[in-house]
C-alpha cells in the first residue's frame, strides 16, 4: 500500500497525509462553519492534511494555512498554529492519536471534531492515509458491487462505516479498514477479494454499468435514438451511464432528448470518415476505450425500445464467468444466409462454423479490457477486406458477418441470456388493427424489442417505434389512473 508523501525541511523529513476517523470518514474543512469536520469519503480530495515531523504533527488547509484549537475546543484556521504531540495507540498499523495540552482530538459519528477528550479510545484514533489509498477507498465506497457467492448487487448506499475502523457491506458481512485498503492495491479495481471474520473470503465485481450507442447522419436516426434512450430510462428503469458515439455536438443531441433525460449521458465525438467507420464504430477500440471504467457494458442499436427493467440483463452479464460475450441468436445455422459470416467461414479452412449466427445490434460484455482485442480484430479485417474489393465504400452485409467470424472463431459466446430477453419486433403486426396490435405488444415479456431489418430503413422503423412507444405510454397512463 502507498502511505506517504514526503519532503525535507533541512535535515528533518516531513510526511504529509490525510486522516481517517474510526468511522471511516475523512478530516476536511467545512467552509460554511469555518471549522474542521470529518465527512464521508467521496470523489473530492480533502483540503486538510496533517504534516508529521518526528513525534509532532501540524494540521493545515491546502498544505499551507495552519489550524489551531479554538476556545470551544474545535479546530479553526486564522488563529495561528497548533502543534500536536503524536501518540501511538495499541492498534497495529499506521494509526495515530493527536494530543494537545493533555487532551486528545476526537471525531464523532456525526462528523464533529474537537480536542476535548482525556482518554484515548477508538474515537480518538486516526489512520494516516495517502492520496492513492484514499482514491481507492473512495472508488470502493462510492460504487455498487456484485457479490459472487450471494449473487447479489449491493449499492454504494448499502456500504457504510460502522465504527472502530469497520465497514459494513450491506446486510452480508463487515470488514476492517486495513483489510479493505490492502485489497485495493490497484487503482480503480474491477474485482476485489475481501477477507472478513479473519479468514472468510468474498469476491466482489464492480457493478458500474454503461450502455452505449452509435448514431450518425440523418435526423431520423436521432429520433430513434431519442425513443430508445427514453424507453431505457422510463421502462428499463436505468439510471446509469449512457454514452453516445456521434459526429454531432452536445447541444444537437440535447435538443433531441426530453427534459430530464440528459443526466449521466456522455457525448463521445466520433467523426465517421466513410462507410467503414460508420458501420464499424461500435468496434472502434480507440474510441470506446472511454468505457474502460465501466462494468458491465451493453451496446444497443438505436432502433431498440426497452420494455422492461434492464437490470436483469446487466446482472446476468456481470455474473457470467464462462462467456466473454452475450449475443442475440438470430439463426441456428450460419449457412442460412451470408449475414452471419458463412462466406468467411467457408474461405478459412482453419475455422469451424459455430452453432448459431448472432445480431450485432445488441452485444453485452463484462468490461472493455477483456474484449478490446476482439473488437480491434473485427475492425482490422473490415479494413483489409476493403483492399480486396478496391473500395472503402462497400462493406458486404456491413459489420455483422465479420463480427460473427471473429467472435465465432475465437471468443466464448453465450446466447441464452439475450435470446430470452430480446425479441425482434414482428412487422406483420405494425399495420394491424388496434386490438390485435395491443394483444401482441402486451404479450411481449422480453426486456428489449429490436426493430431489426436493414441499416437505416427509417421509412418504416421510425413510425413503428413511435407506435410501440406510444402504446407503452398509454399503458403507463392507464395504470397510473
Amino acid at each position: 500500500m502507498s502511505l506517504q508523501l514526503s519532503f525535507s525541511v533541512g535535515t528533518l523529513k516531513v510526511m504529509v497525509f490525510f486522516l481517517l476517523s474510526s468511522w471511516n470518514t475523512v478530516l476536511d474543512f467545512d467552509e460554511n462553519n469555518n471549522n474542521l469536520v470529518c465527512r464521508e469519503i467521496n470523489n473530492q480530495s480533502p483540503s486538510v492534511t496533517v504534516e508529521i515531523k518526528d513525534t509532532k504533527a501540524e494540521i493545515k488547509i491546502h498544505n499551507a494555512e495552519p489550524i489551531s484549537v479554538s476556545e470551544d475546543m474545535s479546530l479553526k484556521p486564522g488563529m495561528g498554529s497548533t502543534i500536536f504531540d503524536i501518540k501511538y495507540p495499541s492498534r497495529s498499523g499506521p494509526y495515530i492519536s493527536l494530543m494537545f495540552h493533555g487532551l486528545y482530538m476526537s471525531a464523532t459519528s456525526t462528523g464533529t471534531v474537537a480536542v476535548d477528550k482525556t482518554r484515548n479510545f477508538s474515537w480518538e484514533t486516526f489512520r494516516i492515509i495517502s492520496q492513492a489509498d484514499l482514491n481507492n477507498l473512495s472508488h470502493f465506497l462510492n460504487n455498487s458491487w456484485y457479490i459472487r457467492s450471494r449473487k447479489e448487487i449491493i449499492s454504494h448506499h448499502e456500504i457504510s462505516g460502522s465504527g472502530d475502523f469497520t465497514i459494513r457491506i450491506g446486510n452480508f458481512f463487515s470488514t476492517n479498514t486495513e483489510d479493505l485498503i490492502e485489497a485495493l492495491e490497484k487503482p480503480n479495481p474491477k474485482e476485489v477479494i475481501l477477507f472478513h471474520d479473519v479468514w472468510k473470503t468474498e469476491f466482489l465485481d464492480l457493478f458500474r454499468p454503461a450502455v452505449y450507442y452509435c448514431s450518425f447522419g440523418r435526423p431520423e436516426g436521432f429520433e430513434c435514438l431519442k425513443m430508445s434512450i427514453s424507453s431505457l430510462r422510463e421502462y428499463g428503469e436505468y439510471s446509469g451511464e449512457i454514452k453516445i458515439f456521434t459526429e454531432k455536438n452536445h447541444e444537437y443531441i440535447k435538443d433531441f432528448l426530453p427534459n430530464g433525460n440528459f443526466d449521466r449521458i456522455s457525448i463521445e465525438k466520433y467523426t465517421a470518415l466513410d462507410n467503414v467507420d460508420y458501420m464499424s464504430a461500435r468496434f472502434d477500440t480507440e474510441s470506446i476505450s472511454s468505457l474502460n471504467e465501466y462494468q458491465p457494458i451493453l451496446y444497443m442499436d438505436t432502433d431498440i425500445i426497452v420494455k422492461n427493467p434492464i437490470e436483469t440483463v446487466l446482472r446476468s452479464i456481470i455474473s457470467d464467468k464462462i462467456h466473454q460475450f452475450q449475443v442475440f441468436k438470430e439463426v441456428d445455422d450460419v449457412a442460412h444466409d451470408i449475414y452471419w459470416g458463412n462466406e468467411l467461414f467457408d474461405d478459412d479452412p482453419a475455422s469451424e462454423k459455430p452453432n448459431f449466427g448472432f445480431s450485432t445490434g445488441i452485444i453485452g460484455f463484462k468490461n472493455y479490457q477483456e474484449i478490446s482485442a476482439f473488437f480491434k480484430t473485427i475492425r482490422e479485417i473490415i479494413f483489409r477486406q476493403s483492399t480486396i474489393w478496391g473500395t472503402r465504400q462497400i462493406i458486404r452485409c456491413f459489420d455483422q458477418p465479420v463480427a460473427n467470424y471473429v467472435l465465432g472463431k475465437f471468443a466464448s459466446l453465450g446466447s441464452e441470456l439475450l435470446s430470452s430477453t430480446v425479441i425482434n419486433f414482428d412487422m406483420e403486426y405494425n399495420n394491424s388493427p388496434e386490438d390485435k396490435y395491443k394483444s401482441y405488444v402486451d404479450n411481449i415479456n422480453e426486456v428489449i424489442v429490436h426493430f431489426a431489418g436493414g441499416v437505416g430503413a427509417y421509412d418504416w422503423k421510425l413510425e413503428a417505434m413511435k407506435r410501440f412507444l406510444n402504446h407503452l405510454e398509454e399503458g403507463s397512463s392507464s395504470n397510473e389512473a
